[in-house]
């Protein structure tokens, strides 16, 4: 069974949204793997299996995540979880509607990539992001790991544009890359100022699809994430 969403008849939370993010962020790492398979409906042994652990193990982290996140049933840690996307999905510009007689507006153009850009470095981050979006993605910004599993639960992604280092005492995108790779599917580009050889290997090993090192062009990192999301369509079958 999958939950998706909690029956509207129950109340309303009176917990802010600003609350559940700061909740949220106070997860480790593989706690928010764990809380985003168990608001998903993913059973105890199934998340075990997917993440590797032991079943005690991933009880442990249940009973964690109900004690970070203030909630006392899996229900109410759902509701939580939906009121983040829900914000999310209210601030985004509804599409534009027609007039009545008229044919229905349509999209001229492709709306681009949806991007998370994870840099530690606020103006490096802020244009990066505005870079991307002048070519016409949907790019928003991260500046650790934490913020974009809270980017992640708010919307998807099709595309992580992932730095290494993010901070002394912050995990680093090699370790974000590894279990991004375990939790959604989405293509990483690993964009870093380590540019020796072993930091690249490392970084395609642990689950990059394309490593550049900076300074960058953003007109080739877009030629890039255009080209990493062509190699993950599926292949059609020759006529």
């Amino acid at each position: 069974m999958r939950l998706v969403s909690a029956p509207p008849s129950l109340p309303i939370p009176s917990t802010t949204q600003e609350e559940i993010r700061v909740r949220f962020d106070r997860l480790t790492p593989k706690q928010r793997e764990v809380c985003l398979l168990m608001v998903g409906g993913t059973m105890n042994k199934n998340i075990a299996d997917q993440l590797g652990m032991s079943i005690n193990t991933v009880k442990t982290h249940r009973n964690e995540i109900f004690r970070k996140m203030g909630a006392s049933s899996l229900l109410e840690l759902v509701r939580q979880i939906d009121h983040l996307r829900s914000v999310r999905d209210a601030e985004e510009p509804a599409p534009p509607q027609s007039s009545p007689g008229q044919e229905p507006l349509r999209e001229t153009e492709p709306r681009g990539l949806r991007v998370i850009v994870v840099e530690d470095h606020a103006a490096l981050r802020e244009a990066i992001v505005n870079g991307l979006n002048a070519l016409g993605h949907q790019a928003r910004g991260a500046e650790d790991g934490a913020a974009l599993d809270r980017e992640l639960v708010l919307a998807p992604a099709d595309i992580v544009v992932l730095d290494i280092g993010l901070g002394r005492y912050r995990e680093n995108g090699f370790s974000i890359a590894a279990r991004l790779r375990r939790q959604v599917r989405c293509g990483i580009v690993m964009v870093t100022a380590r540019g020796e050889l072993d930091a690249r290997i490392r970084g395609l090993e642990e689950g990059a699809d394309a490593y550049l090192v900076k300074p960058i062009d953003f007109v080739e990192l877009s030629a890039v994430m255009n080209s990493v999301m062509r190699r993950m369509q599926p292949v059609s079958p020759a006529a």
